[in-house]
């Protein structure tokens, strides 16, 4: 069955979908008979987590899929005309004309050898009719619409010169310019700051009603779903399970799977004195389909029926449409939320793990665009404290110099001046754990490396050691044997904390752990780190631009901007009654998973980009994007100074 919103305004028809890719081991179905339309204007978010098959999916629309996948059945409706069944060359008139694309990482996907102007003029006089002064003209238009500053000269710029929110700006631009009639957005605000994601979702959503476009938009994270759609898709295991108004979805979902993919959120309102709901296992190999529901394995309410028969989508309360043979889903076997797990060792203290005073570190720059030398200022004069047992969140957007202070606690950066005391070692959790390990290396040596590099104990104490490292992060011995491609992204990443903890670290910095992983993962790596913190005594250092999860973890927080603490304090505190503007507007920007409160949201997103830290502006150096700035700002630079009981804050304006 096909659901819809607007049967007389259908653009996209989608019937009985199927995708497969063949690979040695076996043909992996991706796609598993996908059905559903989009409404002309509409914007529909397709969620789920990796693997469920959403951008394969996607990628099948427009037969844009990546060797040896391939679409096996099924058919795409556009406007009625079916795009399965057309050429190559057919297809190639509606890809940018008809259908727009925006993908996760602009940098693979645009060209980084040719300037923006050459990859947005030739599409728009081809697709438009145009000639090539008036084509550059409307490029110009577009990149000034998407907020690119500078438009007119930027548009001469290569990728390489651009940040990452202007690149992915750049690919909206280009998606749009040439005035399709649906857009399809996969993952395209997953590695951005949550301005950025602010900035491009709001821009998405306002450049599309402007040109009565539909938005198809795949993503994993269900705050940002809430904040923009119109109807949700939820897909596992290659099919849709439940489908329908997104006020419905997050109000009273009836899939089990939605429903577990909601409570492993970070609740907004803190309740930090309970662990974070995990889904249980794993999604099923595909190569396999397992029969009857392939979510019971991992369901709290499955009986005997979803062993043995495949549920269909039927009509639910709300208009939603679920695919499950339990009425009501998780509401038949409701979970008490589970108490942490308490210190057993030693609560936060108040002897000091991390000192570090007025530290600084410069690099020697040059700007791409105007070849001029200068200094870099990544991190200027920093001043903070870890307590033993406690964990410092350090939010603040790309560029504000966080991973910078994580190499230079780790010493991997020689700071230009300043001091940095650690009692005891200190360790590091990378933000991609795949490009941190030898691929040709079994998990065991991974663990083992550390351990043999110090000389710590002989073979057999050694292998000891790893067997309880792997025990202590919840892997099965039989990972030991296997090689980091063989495991999914958060297995990698427990695999990553064992080897941070194998020769007892006082202190692990773990730099945006879980800013690439799924939701229910996220749970599961971060529920990890405070049951470690809570036995082991360990202190943390935990970067990321979460602010949920930070909220959730850190026990104080700081909060960067160019290089600078610009708000101190309590996690709760700094939370609940931010002092600075560029934290409130941080806040402001963290995408709530629930319909009701985003409507009731200004949702203004932060204006701007960083000012460049080649040349920082004379006062605060947040001026130029704060509303609350005034002369006094722009030319007498604040310094970091208390402001109520707890907070500290560098503003002239704090209150």
């Amino acid at each position: 069955m096909t659901y819809q919103s607007d049967v007389a305004a259908t653009l996209l028809e989608v019937r009985d979908l199927r995708t497969e890719f063949d690979t040695r081991t076996g043909t992996v179905t991706a796609v598993d008979g996908v059905s559903f339309s989009v409404a002309k204007g509409e914007r529909i978010a397709i969620v789920g987590e990796s693997g469920s098959g959403k951008s394969a999916m996607a990628m099948s629309l427009l037969r844009l899929l990546a060797h040896p996948g391939r679409v096996a059945g099924g058919q795409v409706l556009l406007d009625g005309r079916d795009l399965a069944g057309l050429s190559e060359r057919a297809l190639n008139a509606i890809r940018g004309r008809e259908v727009g694309t925006v993908f996760q990482d602009p940098m693979s996907s645009l060209d980084p050898v040719m300037k923006v102007s050459r990859q947005m003029v030739r599409p728009i006089m081809r697709n438009l009719g145009l000639g090539r002064d008036d084509a550059r003209t409307e490029a110009i238009r577009w990149l000034d619409k998407v907020g690119i500053p500078d438009a007119a000269r930027r548009i001469d710029a290569y990728p390489f010169e651009m940040s990452g929110g202007m690149r992915q700006r750049v690919m909206i631009a280009m998606a749009l310019s040439c005035r399709p009639r649906l857009v399809i957005a996969d993952e395209p605000t997953t590695a951005l700051d949550v301005t950025i994601q602010a900035q491009i979702v709001a821009m998405l959503k306002d450049l599309t009603a402007e040109a009565g476009a539909a938005m198809m938009f795949i993503t994993h994270d269900l705050g940002l779903v809430a904040r923009f759609a119109h109807n949700v898709a939820v897909m596992y295991a290659g099919r849709i399970v439940e489908f329908g108004p997104v006020g419905a979805i997050f109000a009273a979902p009836q899939h089990p799977y939605t429903q577990s993919l909601l409570r492993t959120i970070p609740s907004v309102d803190g309740l930090r004195n309970t662990r974070l709901a995990q889904i249980p296992g794993l999604p099923p190999d595909m190569r396999r389909k397992p029969a009857g529901c392939a979510f019971r394995a991992r369901c709290a309410v499955a009986t005997d029926r979803c062993a043995r028969d495949l549920p269909e989508l039927g009509p639910r309360p709300g208009g939603l449409a679920a695919a499950c043979w339990v009425e009501g889903g998780l509401t038949a076997a409701p979970v008490r939320p589970e108490p942490r797990r308490k210190p057993a060792r030693i609560a936060p203290g108040k002897r000091m793990t991390v000192e570090i005073n007025n530290l600084v570190k410069h690099f020697e720059g040059r700007s791409l665009l105007s070849k001029n030398r200068s200094v870099v200022r990544a991190v200027n004069g920093v001043n903070l404290r870890v307590r033993n047992g406690e964990t410092l969140g350090i939010v603040g957007e790309s560029g504000c110099g966080k991973s910078t202070l994580a190499r230079l606690l780790l010493g991997l950066e020689q700071a230009t001046s300043g001091e940095i005391f650690i009692e005891g070692l200190a360790q590091m959790i990378f933000q991609d754990p795949f490009s941190s390990f030898n691929p040709k290396m079994r998990i065991a040596g991974i663990i083992e490396e550390p351990l043999a590099v110090q000389r710590w104990g002989d073979r057999a104490e050694r292998a000891a050691r790893v067997e309880d490292l792997v025990a202590k992060v919840g892997l099965d011995p039989s990972h030991l044997d296997r090689y980091p491609s063989q495991l999914s992204g958060g297995q990698r990443q427990r695999v990553a904390v064992a080897r941070a903890l194998a020769l007892n670290p006082s202190v692990v910095v773990a730099d945006e752990p879980t800013s690439a992983l799924d939701v229910s993962v996220r749970a599961q790596i971060i529920n990890l780190l405070a049951d470690l913190k809570a036995d082991l005594g360990i202190s943390f250092v935990f970067i990321s631009h979460d602010l949920l999860t930070v909220r959730y973890i850190a026990d104080r927080i700081a909060v960067m901007y160019l290089g600078e603490v610009v708000e101190y304090g309590p996690a709760e505190d700094v939370f609940d009654r931010p002092v600075h503007p560029y934290t409130r507007a941080l806040i402001d920007a963290v995408p709530i998973p629930d319909p009701k409160l985003e409507a009731g949201r200004s949702n203004a997103p932060l204006k701007g980009d960083l000012p460049s830290p080649l040349d920082l502006p004379e006062g605060c150096a947040f001026a130029a994007r704060c509303p609350m700035a005034s002369d006094l700002c722009r030319t007498e630079k604040p310094v970091l100074k208390k402001h109520r009981t707890s907070q500290e804050a560098a503003c002239h304006y704090a209150n």
